[in-house]
Order: C-alpha cells, then sequence, then structure tokens
C-alpha cells in the first residue's frame, strides 16, 4: 500500500473519475433528485443498495473478488481525503490507519463501504471498479468481471440490487 502524496498525480486521477465518469460528487445533498446520476460509465455495470455497513469478514470477501479477477495494484479513493495504490493481496486491516508525522495528520485507508464519503476502488487501468456514494447508500459495480465475481457472492453480502 502506497499513499497517493504527489498532487500533479492526484489530480489527474480526480479529473478522469471527473470527466470520463461523470461523477458529480455534489449532486444529491444540494438538490438533485436521488434518481439523479452521479457518475456514469462507458461500460457494463450494476447498482446496489447498501443495507447496512460491511463487517471485517464481509470487507474480506470483496477483497477477495478483486483479487481473483486482478491480482495488481489498484486505486483506492476517498473523495477529499487519502488516495492510495494498493494490491488487493495485501493484508490491509479492517479499518487500518496511521498517523502521518510529516505532514501532521492521521490517514486512514478506505473501507469499501462508503462511511461518510465516496470511495472508490478501480483497477489502475480503470476496466473494474467499485463505487461507494455515501448518503444514497449505494454502490456501483463496474466492468463484466467485477460484475459476476459480485453476483456469485452478494448473498453473504448486505446489498439488494437496484
Amino acid at each position: 500500500m502506497q499513499i497517493i502524496l504527489d498532487p500533479d498525480q492526484y489530480d489527474r486521477i480526480w479529473d478522469k473519475v471527473q470527466h470520463e465518469f461523470h461523477f458529480s460528487p455534489y449532486g444529491s445533498p444540494y438538490g438533485c433528485t436521488d434518481q439523479s446520476p452521479w457518475i456514469s460509465f462507458p461500460f457494463p455495470c450494476k447498482k446496489y443498495r447498501l443495507d447496512r455497513l460491511f463487517s471485517e469478514e464481509q470487507e474480506k470477501i470483496i477483497r477477495s473478488i478483486f483479487r481473483n479477477i486482478n491480482p495488481r495494484e489498484m486505486y483506492a479513493l476517498d473523495w477529499q481525503h487519502g488516495c492510495f495504490l494498493y494490491d488487493p493481496r495485501e493484508e490491509i486491516p479492517f479499518g487500518y490507519w496511521f498517523h502521518d508525522a510529516t505532514r501532521n495528520c492521521n490517514v486512514y485507508f478506505p473501507s469499501y463501504y462508503p462511511d461518510g464519503d465516496y470511495h472508490f476502488f478501480a483497477s489502475l487501468d480503470w476496466s473494474i471498479g467499485l463505487y461507494g456514494h455515501p448518503w444514497r447508500e449505494e454502490m456501483i459495480v463496474a466492468g463484466e468481471a467485477l460484475i459476476r465475481e459480485f453476483e456469485r457472492v452478494q448473498n453473504a453480502l448486505p446489498v439488494t440490487a437496484l
């Protein structure tokens, strides 16, 4: 796991999410309806309602999905917070955080459940991704391979297909 500290790299990542996927972080709480799209993809995706927070075991299930289909580095993005490059084969503890003495701040690795902010997990080529919306309590699973794997285990997760 490596935190993305280079401001140019950070901006390039978020520019891609905003411009190519039409991410609209300020939609729902500021007047748009709950039906308004907050992100869109040029490839297959499936939306789920998140019924409750994920347990540590359920977080492991999702990590295992990524291991099965993408055992390389991925982005772990937490809107307006720390963003990471990570390998889903890493054993990152549930709720992991550390104090960055250089910047004098706490840094939290995001959970797969968007607990208060948007949490995005995507392959470096953006062909698969898991995109979570915090106040709509929904998740979009993008990319055919990820959708198939997610559907295979969805009964073990507190989610409902929309």
